[in-house]
């Protein structure tokens, strides 16, 4: 058919042998189109099957870089997971020696404390606390430290009434005045108090117990704010509460 010369349906010119369209009047010749068409579409074949083999391939690699990837991080995740538990059981084991040693430090000094609490030698109990907390002990877990709480801001109270007399009191020294007057009403909103610490914690601060409206001149109003602030607050006054108070009655100081 490729030697075969083919006239024109439609201009009459020869088609030359192997051309699919007239080359003067551009009529396609179906035999020769045909088998253009075919080659062509064999050619798009051949190159779809050249990229799906060069996509398979690509995807392998792809799919071998993503798994060893996530081996690593798998690797690298256990490792920190082994680390981490490690940190906690040492940890864990470290506290369970130290809470062993406080412990049967307690034992001790505790009952060192309860001796000298019961012969009233007050001094000497709070110079034991106060080495002891330097020394980084719980000695929030003795019993009796509310009152010695309230025993040494008894003794701040007395140096602060005293600078006062001499006219020496400042706004500052009026706002840790009234925190401490504050604490020794609040004693009753603190959890835990032994009854016999509160009743000895009531002789003490007796003799401040008309601070409050004497001396910062509080209204039964003021009383019941701070009431109830020292209950929300287990019976620990908010420092604030106190310098805002002072800051507003200025009368404190002048008098």
């Amino acid at each position: 058919m490729e030697s075969k010369q083919v006239i024109c349906s439609q201009c009459g010119a020869m088609i030359p042998p192997g051309e699919a369209r007239c080359p003067y009047c551009g009529s396609a010749y179906a035999p020769a189109a045909e088998r253009e068409y075919m080659e062509k579409l064999e050619q798009v074949r051949e190159d779809l099957d050249r990229v799906g083999e060069a996509g398979a391939e690509a995807s392998h690699r792809e799919i071998r870089h993503v798994s060893s990837r996530v081996l690593r991080i798998l690797g690298v995740t256990l490792i920190i997971a082994l680390l981490l538990a490690c940190a906690a059981y040492w940890h864990r084991q470290r506290e369970n020696t130290e809470n062993r040693k406080e412990y049967l430090w307690q034992q001790t000094a505790f009952s060192e404390l309860d001796q000298l609490y019961e012969e009233g030698e007050y001094d000497a109990v709070l110079e034991k606390i106060h080495t002891y907390e330097k020394e980084g002990h719980k000695i929030y877990r003795w019993e009796h430290l509310s009152l010695f709480e309230i025993y040494e801001s008894t003794i701040y109270v007395d140096r602060f009434l005293e600078s006062r007399a001499k006219g020496l009191f400042e706004e500052e020294d009026a706002v840790v005045l009234l925190y401490d007057e504050l604490k020794f009403r609040g004693i009753d909103h603190q959890s835990g108090v032994p009854a016999a610490d509160l009743e000895r914690i009531h002789a003490m601060t007796a003799p401040y117990e008309n601070d409050l409206t004497e001396i910062f001149r509080m209204s039964e109003e003021d009383l019941a704010f701070f009431d109830r602030r020292l209950s929300e607050s287990g019976g620990y006054p908010t420092f604030s509460d106190c310098e805002e108070y002072v800051r507003n009655h200025p009368e404190i100081i002048s008098n």
